[in-house]
């Protein structure tokens, strides 16, 4: 007997059709939040660890003032009454302290002096000069480079105010001039230029 074609094809749509809505429901299972379990573990990094910073400074002391003589004229020189004469040279002298400590880190000191203001006849016979060193070592120019070290560093500054020698008859008598002062400054340089 002949197989009815009208029998058949409903039969195949059906079950096409329960496949079908079986793989739906699979997809939809998985989207619908169902997770797989997975080991994992963790644990604790760097814990405790210390950081500390580390130092820059520079501290001034007591300045001194000597003459030509190496007299120390500190006092009168501060109360105004030493009078500075013809071929005589005033300097003043201080030791500073450097505290660098820290891994990379490096310094540039330098010195700056501001001259002299005042009356310029006076101004015109005198030359003012500044120098420094640095633990011991005569710096060349005005500044140079500080590596951070463990024990405290001496910088030594001077300035130099000399009286030219040839100054003759009135010239300058009586006149007086003010001395700027001499800076000094200590900056860390950037860790790349290290």
């Amino acid at each position: 007997m002949a197989q009815d074609p009208t029998t058949t094809a409903p039969r195949s749509t059906a079950a096409w059709k329960a496949v079908a809505a079986a793989g739906i429901g699979v997809a939809l299972l998985a989207a619908g939040g169902a997770t797989f379990a997975e080991w994992s573990d963790s644990e604790d990094a760097a814990t405790g660890t210390r950081i500390t910073a580390g130092v820059l400074d520079l501290e001034g002391g007591a300045g001194t003032w000597t003459n030509a003589a190496g007299d120390d004229v500190t006092a009168d020189i501060e109360d105004g009454s030493y009078g500075v004469v013809p071929g005589d040279a005033l300097t003043y002298s201080e030791e500073l302290t450097i505290d660098a400590r820290g891994d990379l880190l490096q310094a540039t000191v330098s010195h700056d002096l501001n001259g002299l203001t005042g009356d310029p006849e006076l101004i015109a016979q005198l030359t003012a000069d500044a120098s420094m060193s640095l633990n011991g070592t005569p710096v060349e120019g005005t500044s140079t480079t500080v590596v951070a070290d463990d024990e405290l560093q001496t910088l030594d500054v001077a300035v130099t105010v000399t009286f030219t020698k040839g100054t003759n008859e009135l010239v300058a008598q009586g006149k007086t001039v003010e001395l700027g002062g001499l800076d000094i400054d200590l900056v860390q340089k950037p860790v790349s230029d290290a």
